[in-house]
């Protein structure tokens, strides 16, 4: 926020400093490695209290007055440094890797065409653990995050259904109607990178023949911890599946919890926004969850088997039927609650596989929310809100934390080459 609040009044760099009076055990301020393809236009360094105290010094400073000054939580004046001039180059390589789906097909027994059923999970976690996403404390830090029910339970599943749904078909037990492709995602923690690398292309061809826009997707994220019940994600998005749940399991007696939700943290999301129906397996979170403590000696196998089977039947309902489920659009609903707690809401869905772009690039908005109705749409790049230039996604989560519910402001977007300017008003959430 400091960076950006410097650049936006004209600063050339940034320098900070950690202070004597900071509780840190390395005065110098590390980079943080998120994986985010983001850039800025301002230069950032961090310098040690001494090299910071040698420069004030010599402007008749002292950095032990200014620390306890700016503790105290009054505004501090700002001042120039008369003689002091500074000069740096800053180089930082972004290291580029390709992620890799893996995807097998079984094929339909009648003749190609219809529109495929995909059955996904991601296989990817957070390894050590060095990004932003880990949860790790203390010594755990930097050890190996193993991924066990998130999401090795899920890849699994997907393993399973499978080799299941292979066999079935080469014994004759199975009159496939459509293709079924398996999918094993990579780059989801990242941003749901694979998958929707897999969905951008349902409208190419010629990039993607072998996976036309699919009839319906479902999901296995985190499927190895049942304890109350499992919850069905993405009910909502489609006519069909409260009846075709309920035949799934009626032999299983899983207990379940349905939820109409189909924006979610999860590769679902992709296809949903491509206007796929999807269901979405989950057994909820945990205090393990991005830890090394998330181990395959915690994970409920009988409740993942029939998880599993659950996923399984509902797989074998949808490649057997010669009818398309409905796509519904689901509008993220207002909540009746009070103001305190809550945050702006916008309603965007940044693309997080953006690479050499200033602002935000869109890879959808969430239906009957402030920027649906604003005239935000798939592909438009954030490049200012509420009077803040946007660069990144830095910029822009900074810039949502100073809007106000239900006051609009002004929002400039990049489309097809043209800057438009709309009025957007911020909803809320908890």
């Amino acid at each position: 926020r400091k960076a950006m609040v410097a650049r936006d009044h004209g600063a050339r760099g940034l320098i900070v400093v950690s202070g004597p009076n900071a509780a840190v055990n390395e005065q110098l301020v590390g980079l943080a490695f998120d994986a985010s393809l983001a850039g800025t236009s301002i230069g950032v360094l961090s310098v040690t209290d001494a090299v910071a105290a040698t420069w004030l010094q010599a402007g008749g400073q002292d950095l032990k007055t200014l620390h306890d000054a700016a503790d105290t939580g009054r505004p501090v004046a700002g001042f120039a440094l008369p003689g002091l001039r500074l000069a740096a180059r800053i180089d930082i390589q972004q290291e580029k890797k390709t992620g890799r789906n893996v995807l097998a097909r079984l094929l339909a027994n009648g003749p190609a065409g219809s529109r495929p059923l995909v059955i996904g999970a991601h296989i990817d976690h957070l390894g050590s653990g060095h990004g932003a996403d880990s949860l790790a404390r203390g010594q755990e830090k930097g050890t190996i995050h193993y991924g066990a029910d998130d999401n090795a339970s899920g890849v699994a599943g997907l393993l399973e259904i499978a080799q299941h749904l292979a066999a079935q078909k080469a014994r004759g037990q199975l009159a496939l109607q459509r293709d079924v492709v398996f999918a094993a995602w990579s780059g989801e923690e990242m941003g749901l990178l694979g998958s929707s690398h897999f969905t951008r292309a349902f409208d190419n061809h010629a990039a993607q023949p072998a996976a036309p826009r699919p009839a319906a997707y479902l999901n296995m994220d985190m499927i190895g911890r049942l304890q109350k019940s499992v919850v069905l994600q993405g009910v909502g998005s489609s006519a069909v599946w409260t009846d075709l749940i309920e035949q799934a399991n009626a032999g299983l007696g899983l207990p379940l919890s349905l939820q109409n939700e189909s924006y979610l943290p999860t590769d679902a999301t992709s296809f949903y926004l491509k206007r796929v129906p999807v269901l979405s397996a989950f057994t909820g979170a945990h205090e393990d969850y991005h830890t090394p403590r998330d181990t395959a000696d915690k994970i409920q196998l009988a409740g993942t088997e029939k998880i599993t089977r659950l996923m399984a039947a509902l797989a074998t309902q949808l490649a057997t039927r010669q009818d398309v489920p409905d796509y519904r659009e689901i509008d993220r609903p207002s909540r009746q609650v009070g103001r305190v707690g809550l945050r702006a809401y916008l309603g965007t869905i940044p693309d997080y596989t953006q690479a050499d772009v200033v602002g935000v690039r869109l890879s959808g908005v969430v239906s009957g929310g402030p920027a649906a109705r604003a005239g935000l749409q798939d592909g438009d790049i954030i490049v200012r809100l509420a009077g803040q230039r946007i660069e990144n996604i830095y910029d822009y989560t900074y810039a949502l934390d100073g809007l106000r519910i239900d006051r609009p402001v002004e929002i400039g977007v990049q489309r097809r080459g043209q800057e438009l300017i709309l009025s957007i008003t911020p909803g809320s959430r908890e």
